[in-house]
């Protein structure tokens, strides 16, 4: 996906928020790093234009020479100053389209078809490709594609929205708290290090989610962790986050998220608490990270990927249908 040309600019850019954010970025040990990015991939999908860049680079992103002579930066770096900034990016792009789906799932009910898409990691081998899937509600459905053949479809249903409950006291301060982490894209490296999202007060949405576990947990409260997709048009997206037991059902909660909805996402509020769960956002596939689809390789049981299969590259092809047609 690459940014359409001829994008309104984004806000005016000053030397004051470029100086805050980089000691921000600065705060992530360059070992995180991978400078794989070169600089017509800042503009296409980070909206970092040349000019920008370079005011970048000068007041001090961090950046190599590649084997080329050309630059390059890391990706993540790129993508928070793009989110930061207000840059037209493809990151701001799919928030929106997160928020667009949480706020639809509080008017009424509806349904989205899932289309996972593979992309063959070993093109030209002899047969067809034999894939093996992850999909949501923990179900493993073995599938054997051709080049034409229709990719697997799941449909999901989102009912009347969601009672208005306000969460007990004691855990929603701990969701306040949880906010109050400045959010960034980060490695997967680094992303989990509860020592690290505590001293930098810097998280993503992913470690965030262990914070709230644990904070949780401590409280007495029964909890779970989650991975899946967050549903939205034209592409949903993995995700992490944290679920809750409360009255007899698990509430999925992720104060971060529900953050960045607010900031960045115009259907959301701006006032919206950080204590509204993502119910009807997201769909739960495993209680921990699963590739989505293996390719090749007999099938393994549980959460495992088929021994001796290659993780394909995937697309979440999403559609949404309300009463009466597709919207």
């Amino acid at each position: 996906m690459t940014l359409a040309a001829g994008r309104a600019p984004g806000p005016a850019v000053t030397d004051a928020m470029i100086g805050a954010l980089l000691a921000d970025v600065a705060l992530i040990p360059d070992e995180h790093r991978r400078y794989v990015c070169a600089s017509w991939e800042a503009r296409s999908q980070h909206g970092v234009g040349p000019d920008l860049l370079e005011r970048l680079v000068c007041a001090g992103l961090s950046s190599r020479e590649g084997d080329d002579g050309e630059r390059r930066y890391d990706g993540l770096d790129l993508g928070n100053i793009a989110l930061h900034l207000g840059l037209p990016s493809v990151r701001r792009i799919a928030i929106r389209s997160w928020g667009r789906t949480w706020a639809r799932a509080r008017k009424g009910p509806g349904r989205h078809v899932l289309r996972y898409v593979p992309t063959c990691p070993d093109p030209g081998h002899p047969g067809q490709c034999a894939y093996r899937f992850a999909l949501p509600g923990g179900e493993r459905r073995e599938v054997v594609l051709g080049p034409l053949d229709e990719p697997p479809a799941v449909t999901l249903e989102s009912g009347p929205p969601p009672p208005e409950s306000p969460l007990p006291s004691d855990l929603a301060e701990l969701c306040h708290e949880i906010a109050e982490l400045r959010f960034y894209l980060l490695a997967e490296s680094i992303r989990w290090d509860a020592d690290f999202m505590r001293t930098t007060g810097i998280a993503d949405c992913g470690g965030s989610s262990t914070l709230l576990l644990q904070g949780a947990a401590r409280l007495g409260y029964e909890t779970r962790r989650s991975f899946g997709l967050i549903v939205a048009e034209p592409f949903s997206t993995p995700h992490h986050w944290g679920e809750v037991r409360l009255a007899g059902a698990w509430v999925p909660l992720d104060p971060m998220t529900m953050k960045v909805l607010a900031r960045w996402s115009p259907s959301v509020p701006d006032d919206t608490p950080v204590t509204q769960p993502l119910t009807g956002l997201v769909t739960r596939i495993s209680g921990a990270w699963v590739p989505p689809a293996t390719h090749g390789g007999p099938a393994a049981a549980g959460d495992a990927a088929a021994d001796g299969g290659t993780e394909p590259r995937v697309s979440y092809l999403t559609e949404y249908h309300a009463h009466g047609g597709t919207v």
